[in-house]
């Protein structure tokens, strides 16, 4: 039997079943009446037949911890956990309303839209403080209740949330969860998640109220996950005649591919899109003072650009660069990357947020600390580019002078070194420790990571990897991701032995096709929802014989991965 099916009035661990309120994946939830209290409940149940997997039994498990640690009136609470009969459950705050999804296809007026957007955030905001993490923010999970004010918003499911320090990890290296449409680069390509992550989500959610379409739409997973990694995004304004132009570039900043150059909280992306409505021009006036708000140029550096040099409010903690400080990254099994220095954060309380309503102008930019400027990148680039212009013109004419005055050969050539000589190109970057999972692949992988690899892949060396118990530890990995969204990992274990140890707990080998003259062998994943496709493994190569690769194609299956990637690949 698929899922739970309880009649109304039925009773289960002593909560009475009132009716159907929906059903997915991994569960069916009912509305039920309180055992002992005068109150309705939202009681989620775990499907029986995914009782026996351990993963998603933790994922379920862990929605509770995790909500368990958040009191927020913009979070769904949860109230009780249980086991009864072989189910698994949780009793959660009953919202009598619906959920943002119910707009798509249809824009919502501008305001209503950025009042939605502007108390999820405090919500994410509250939660990123304490540790927390969604990672699954779309407009499905932020539920909708009538007040007297307008919208009350409320964010649920926190099924795929982490917590800060918690070494438990219930997805692997590359598993990808949340859905798709609204997935920040990070997660698609394996990086390092933080609280950016969220935003990005946030801002591909108020694309979507704002124009009832997705940034990214495709019938093709792949094309999805490409446009999220490559593709610009695309203007609301466009789309939507009477939105500002304005809130293209706040959006443009909230999903940039890069997390240093998002905003550096999610109150302050909601309340940069607040500005966007109110003015019609955000760059030719000042807002709340003297210092302009460029958010028409927000394609800043993260260095050197800080929105404010103020210390943050109490509560706010800052968000370091180094991955060990912030604990939100998962388990570090190998050597820490650094990552850009995001911004600090601006003091600054938003009044309206939890009313919906919109800030004066003024107020909504300039919090209790002042004006926030932004520093525009391709202003400071153009004019650097003018400065080294007017350096160029000066050297020219300085040599010619020396020449025409006697100054000689050395004079003229001391001027030409100072003034006129190109800079020196740097050597290309290489991959440093990561050189030995590449030397395995070179056909594969590219000579270095600004290069291409196999159908022009982009690759990166993996800074974190996530290790489920039992797992040998890798040494490390490299993750190259192709046009068509198909991801790859080559991950590097100690020893051989190591590598046949996960294979053998994961997958079973497919004796089906073979490459003749070869060792390579391919393996189907034992689970089905394996966040890879299939896993090969090359033992007659001494530079690959401690390597698995594994590879992640959304929409296709084992077959068509081994026929048209495996098969094909030159290993």
């Amino acid at each position: 039997m698929h899922g739970v099916e309880f009649e109304a009035g039925t009773v289960f661990a002593e909560y009475r079943i009132d009716r159907l309120l929906g059903r997915g994946g991994m569960g069916t939830v009912y509305l039920a009446a309180h055992p002992r209290l005068p109150r309705r409940v939202a009681l989620k149940l775990l499907n029986r037949e995914l009782y026996s997997d351990h993963e998603v039994r933790g994922r379920f498990e862990r929605e509770a911890d995790v909500s368990a640690h958040l009191d927020h009136p913009g979070i769904v609470s949860v109230l009780d956990r249980g086991v009864d009969d072989g189910l698994m459950w949780i009793s959660m705050q009953y919202v009598d309303g619906r959920d943002a999804s119910v707009f798509r296809g249809e824009p919502l007026d501008p305001v209503r839209a950025v009042g939605i957007i502007a108390q999820t955030a405090e919500a994410l905001d509250y939660a990123h403080d304490r540790g927390v993490l969604h990672r699954d923010v779309k407009p499905a999970n932020i539920l909708l209740a009538p007040s007297r004010t307008g919208d009350r918003v409320l964010l649920t499911d926190f099924g795929i949330a982490r917590l800060r320090g918690d070494a438990r990890q219930l997805t692997r290296t590359g598993a990808f969860l949340a859905t798709l449409a609204y997935a920040s680069p990070e997660q698609l390509s394996g990086a390092p998640v933080d609280h950016r992550a969220d935003q990005y989500s946030l801002g591909c959610t108020l694309f979507t109220l704002l124009t009832g379409e997705s940034p990214f739409p495709a019938e093709n997973p792949g094309a999805v996950v490409a446009a999220h990694l490559a593709k610009p995004v695309p203007r609301a304004s466009a789309m939507i005649v009477d939105l500002p132009p304005g809130i293209d570039a706040v959006i443009a900043r909230a999903m940039a591919k890069e997390p240093a150059e998002r905003f550096t909280s999610c109150e302050e992306f909601a309340r940069a899109a607040t500005v966007a409505l109110t003015r019609a021009d955000l760059g030719s006036q000042g807002v709340g003072g003297s210092q302009p708000l460029l958010v028409q140029e927000v394609g800043r550096a993260a260095s050197g650009s800080a929105i404010s040099s103020e210390a943050p409010p109490a509560g706010r903690e800052q968000w370091s660069a180094d991955p060990d400080a912030n604990s939100l990254n998962p388990t570090l099994v190998s050597t820490p990357h650094s990552v850009p220095q995001a911004a600090a954060y601006h003091g600054g309380n938003l009044n309206p947020v939890g009313s919906g309503s919109i800030p004066r102008f003024g107020e909504a930019a300039a919090g209790a600390g002042g004006p926030v400027p932004v520093v525009p990148l391709r202003r400071e680039r153009s004019a650097q580019r003018a400065v080294s212009s007017r350096w160029r013109v000066l050297a020219v004419s300085l040599l010619v002078l020396a020449l025409v005055a006697g100054v000689g050969v050395v004079g003229a050539g001391a001027i030409y070194w100072k003034f006129l000589r190109p800079n020196r190109v740097p050597p290309p970057p290489t991959w440093g420790a990561h050189a030995s999972v590449a030397s395995g692949f070179t056909e594969l992988i590219p000579s270095g990571p600004t290069g291409r690899g196999w159908r022009e892949a982009n690759c990166s060396a993996t800074p974190s990897l996530v290790v489920l118990p039992g797992d040998p530890a890798p040494l490390r990995q490299i993750t190259c991701t192709d046009a068509d969204g198909l991801i790859a990992w080559y991950t590097e274990y100690p020893n051989a032995a190591d590598a046949d140890a996960y294979l053998l707990r994961h997958t079973t080998e497919d004796a089906t096709r073979e490459l003749h003259h070869t060792s390579l062998a391919a393996y189907r994943p034992r689970d089905p929802a394996a966040p890879f496709t299939l896993a090969a493994r090359e033992r007659g190569n001494v530079f690959s014989a401690n390597s698995v690769v594994e590879v992640s194609w959304p929409g296709r299956s084992f077959e068509e991965t081994r026929d048209n990637w495996w098969q094909q690949a030159p290993f």
